[in-house]
């Protein structure tokens, strides 16, 4: 098992490839109530961590829910240009694929949808008297699934709340291990989340596939290996530029806890193309296939500057 420091770990953003970036920052902003959260031009060093040319260059912009210390992360690379997903691309391909987000006022949520020409996959689901439905998002690609929240329930947080991201595996042992013995979070049964009948939401009525959790923080991981339909690897000339969701981070406001992660992690086989840092600041991303992860420390005084604080509302 890990060093116990490594229990200091949660998830910090969902990183993801937009094909059009005020597209996206309307859409969760006015069906979901994402706000604004700030913006930043991105070039050199920067791109060297994400294992592009340092001559790269793009923009980064950031949205806030309800979660503390938990963003949404938004890229539009213009060098080397975005290139689209497959055209054959399904959720059971390997990588981030899906992730989901819990709000109250889901009959609005759903007419915006409709009004931005975004429709469901299936009809909305009702468990417990509250409903589920996922669509594919436009811009990202990827699965997005909204799940109804109590209303005026004192436990439920205002605005929206990122449930979990999933992602595709080939091999879930291998899986479990490096999530369980490399990076020390907790392991828990998939079906505290996702039962088989839920793949009908995403397109895979009948779909089979085995699933377990990581909890980091709030948030889950869910990591799923599809046995029918079996599940393909990314394009072997991938880059982390390419449209849909690049990454989740983890990390935590301790240094000491995020170098401890990225020496368990180098000591395993998963070394990052850059690792920066300085004072109290410690970062950087893994880019192996299936285990697409950003490792992050720094201070609180630098989170309006990293999209950590909201910022001015959109004109929009």
């Amino acid at each position: 098992m890990a060093e116990s420091a490594q229990q200091g770990l949660r998830a910090l953003q969902i990183g993801m490839n937009t094909s059009d970036m005020p597209g996206t920052l309307r859409l969760y902003s006015a069906a979901f109530g994402f706000v604004n959260a700030g913006a930043q031009a991105i070039w050199g060093s920067t791109m060297s961590a994400q294992g592009l040319p340092s001559d790269g260059r793009g923009i980064v912009w950031w949205m806030l829910g309800a979660q503390k210390l938990f963003q949404l992360e938004f890229f539009h690379h213009t060098r080397p240009s975005q290139r689209p997903m497959r055209a054959d691309w399904r959720p059971v391909d390997h990588g981030w694929n899906r992730f989901g987000i819990a709000i109250a006022d889901f009959e609005s949520c759903l007419a915006v949808l409709a009004k931005s020409g975004v429709s469901p996959i299936t009809s909305p689901t009702v468990e417990n008297g509250l409903r589920r439905v996922a669509f594919r998002d436009p811009f990202v690609g990827a699965i997005v699934e909204v799940i109804e929240k109590p209303r005026g329930d004192a436990g439920c947080a205002e605005g929206p709340e990122i449930v979990y991201a999933t992602s595709s595996v080939s091999n879930l042992e291998t899986a479990r291990d490096f999530y369980a013995n490399v990076l020390g979070l907790e392991i828990l049964p998939g079906e505290l989340l996702h039962k088989p009948e839920h793949e009908a939401l995403w397109g895979l009525p009948g779909a089979r596939r085995d699933a377990f959790l990581v909890r980091a923080g709030d948030i889950f991981l869910e990591i799923v290996c599809y046995r029918d339909p079996v599940g393909r690897p990314r394009p072997a000339d991938y880059r982390t530029s390419d449209q849909g969701i690049v990454n989740v981070a983890l990390g935590s406001r301790q240094k000491e806890t995020v170098a401890a992660a990225l020496e368990n992690l180098r000591v395993a086989g998963h070394v990052p193309p850059l690792i920066f840092g300085r004072k109290g600041v410690i970062g950087g991303y893994i880019i192996d296939p299936e285990r697409e992860l950003e490792f992050a420390a720094f201070p609180p005084e630098l989170d309006a500057h990293i999209g950590f604080i909201a910022a001015s509302p959109f004109f929009g």
